[in-house]
């Protein structure tokens, strides 16, 4: 029984990491304006979130990241009050005068929960019912279930001179337990995704 009970512990342990493991943000669908060209600087960050906090935490990071790859960025609660709501008008008149070259602007897509069912280690489908029964009586070794939450995030990249939508991408994150870990997650990919594109960067 000690034995089956430990292998139970360990097969629990390793589902965390394998959930843990898969906790980084990738991309599920993406779009790129084939007419724009060129390369965006002195962008605006906007977090879409009724959280003030949130908003300014995903905010100052996204910021430092793109001065990490040289590229001037301005927080949006620099320039537009967190009650206000974030319309198009609020933003380019947020913008009117700024030096602002593009806007970014990334919201809450959708937030699914997820249940997994891990069956017993030892369970041998060969077996009789009475078999089974009897095994089952004598080992602690149940099925159990693990639950996580998928969050989703639509970022969108406007070009202000025209006012077009100029790059797209939704992304995924298979567990968001840890908000501060999404939001760098996020960060990461979407910056290195633009430089990648060519759309960002020297």
């Amino acid at each position: 029984m000690i034995k089956s009970i430990l292998i139970k512990a360990a097969t629990l342990v390793l589902t965390v990491l394998v959930i843990a493991g898969c906790a980084n943000t990738k991309p599920i669908g993406e779009w790129s304006n084939k007419s724009f060209s060129g390369k965006l600087n002195n962008i605006l960050i906007i977090g879409v979130t009724s959280r003030s906090e949130r908003r300014r935490v995903f905010e100052d990071k996204f910021v430092e990241g793109l001065a990490a790859l040289k590229v001037n960025a301005t927080q949006s609660y620099e320039l537009i009050e967190s009650s206000l709501y974030l319309s198009r008008a609020v933003v380019e008149n947020a913008i009117e005068g700024q030096d602002i070259g593009a806007v970014l602007v990334t919201r809450l897509a959708g937030i699914k929960e997820n249940e997994v069912y891990r069956a017993p280690d030892d369970q041998d489908e060969n077996l009789s019912y009475f078999s089974y029964y009897d095994k089952s009586f004598h080992q602690a070794n149940e099925g159990y279930t693990t639950q996580y939450r998928t969050v989703a995030l639509e970022t969108n990249l406007y070009d202000t001179e025209s006012g077009e939508l100029v790059w797209s991408m939704r992304s995924e994150t298979m567990d968001a337990s840890q908000p501060r870990q999404v939001i760098e997650d996020q960060i990461r990919l979407t910056t290195s995704t633009l430089a990648k594109r060519g759309l960002i960067g020297e």
